[in-house]
């Protein structure tokens, strides 16, 4: 039996050590965000789950699924982060005590997802097909074809929810986000049993594979925003900001909230814009290429939500920045950073000891087998920065500094990884393994700059703090 005295005296140290205010910013981030975590990686789960059943499917079907996906969620993601806005200014005005201001928060967010899922949407439709013409093989653009045009007309309808989840998110009913998305993943996955077999034939379409899956993706997206919006205006916590009644203008909130999501949109863009570059990269190689790096950046993605969701701590740091508690503020960037680097480090253990059997998870083809496997190590190098860089720059964002997360991003992601991606795996013929290099390159300066100007920023609030 192990008794209190023969517990480590060192561990005993450590623990009394933590200041009790630290420990309550650990709880209070913990509270709010494992409900985010677990809401972001059911976002994830939808695609994870259609790399899964496609892959088992028909490795062609999930290159055409991994071209189509890629060239929606340049928009998609892009419209997420200009739409943060959402989140970081109801943050602050209920940390300011403006509550007044908060009804036409929600209402601008909800008119900005609309025009810009119906604006991307048309370009897509427009223009999505003839992209993918040119930089991969016409075979596999004529797969890509018809799930592109599902997926993108799933935008429109899956913004709006993601208002709904930011303003939730924001509220601190974060486990209302989570159940929502937990429901619209069982009926993914029903959808995606039914239909990515080949079962189901309507209207002359065949719904197998690629197809298959974009028509699942599209119907539990549109769900799931109607549950979520619906839900928001029958609470009562909602009832004082009169959602749907007239707001007062607010010329100042309009600008601040817009140039929030100009921002983290622009990073958003530059991010997954650079990834679909290196997907491009892949499907220039061939079929076997692509699968795998789909399969690799799937798996990282599904890991990053856990940063991704501890990146609400942008609501902790949003409102003790509204009230002008530095002190708390600089609190609840550490623990964010101990949180994301802690649990990315037990990631990279997991993956090292488990890249075989994680391999075989999604797919058993001997010849994808070996270049997931060794992309899913080299992803260990990056999965640690890649973490706090998230982190980071929400928690920069969060207390206004908007300039510098999105130079950073544009820099790593676009100004280096990408060159970097195409040199490495087309110049050099590194193949899936110069993507990875590439990302590990990007990550460790992102993390680097991003965390190390947070950490600047509050030495320098610090210094000009009157005694």
């Amino acid at each position: 039996m192990i008794t209190k005295s023969a517990i480590s005296p060192g561990m005993n140290t450590l623990i009394t050590r933590i200041e009790p205010q630290t420990r309550a910013a650990f709880a209070a981030l913990f509270r709010l965000s494992w409900p985010v975590i677990a809401s972001r990686v059911g976002v994830m789960l939808m695609a994870l789950m259609d790399t899964i059943i496609v892959g088992q499917h028909s490795s062609a079907q999930l290159g055409y699924l991994t071209l189509a996906q890629a060239l929606h969620w340049v928009p998609a993601l892009t419209s997420m982060g200009l739409l943060m806005g959402v989140q970081v200014k109801t943050s602050h005005f209920i940390g300011a005590g403006d509550l007044h201001r908060v009804g036409a928060v929600f209402q601008r967010g909800i008119g900005y997802a609309l025009m810009l899922g119906i604006g991307f949407m048309a370009i897509l439709l427009l223009g999505g097909t003839h992209f993918l013409g040119l930089v991969v093989k016409q075979d596999m653009v004529a797969g890509a074809h018809l799930p592109l045009i599902l997926f993108a007309c799933s935008i429109p309808v899956f913004l709006p929810g993601q208002v709904g989840s930011l303003f939730l998110e924001a509220l601190g009913r974060t486990r209302d986000t989570l159940i929502a998305t937990l429901i619209a993943n069982a009926l993914n996955v029903a959808l995606l049993l039914l239909l990515v077999p080949g079962h189901v034939t309507l209207l002359g379409i065949h719904f197998e594979g690629a197809m298959g899956a974009a028509t699942a993706t599209l119907i539990a997206r549109g769900l799931q925003s109607a549950g979520l919006l619906i839900h928001i205006l029958r609470l009562k916590e909602t009832k004082p900001f009169d959602l749907l009644g007239r707001q007062e203008k607010d010329h100042h909130g309009a600008v601040e909230q817009r140039h929030v999501g100009y921002a983290t949109g622009a990073a958003y863009f530059i991010e997954v814009g650079a990834f679909a570059g290196m997907t491009m990269f892949a499907g220039h190689i061939g079929e076997i290429e692509v699968a795998s790096w789909t399969i690799v950046l799937n798996y990282a993605s599904v890991v990053f939500m856990v940063p991704m969701g501890l990146s609400a701590c942008s609501v902790l740091v949003g409102k003790a920045f509204g009230a002008g508690d530095g002190a708390a503020l600089a609190r609840m960037g550490r623990v964010s950073f101990i949180s994301a680097g802690a649990f990315m480090t037990a990631v990279v253990i997991f993956t090292a000891l488990f890249a075989g059997v994680i391999s075989r998870f999604y797919s058993h083809d001997p010849h994808l087998l070996p270049n997931v496997q060794m992309g899913l190590l080299l992803s260990c190098f990056f999965f640690i920065p890649d973490g706090l860089q998230v982190v980071a720059a929400q928690a920069l964002r969060a207390r206004k500094d908007i300039l510098a997360p999105t130079v950073i991003h544009y820099v790593s992601y676009g100004a280096i990884m990408l060159p970097l991606g195409f040199l490495f795996s087309i110049v050099f013929g590194w193949g899936v393994a110069g993507l990875v290099w590439a990302v590990v390159a990007a990550s460790l300066i992102s993390g680097t700059f991003q965390t190390a100007r947070f950490l600047w920023l509050d030495r320098r609030a610090a210094r000009i703090m009157p005694a």
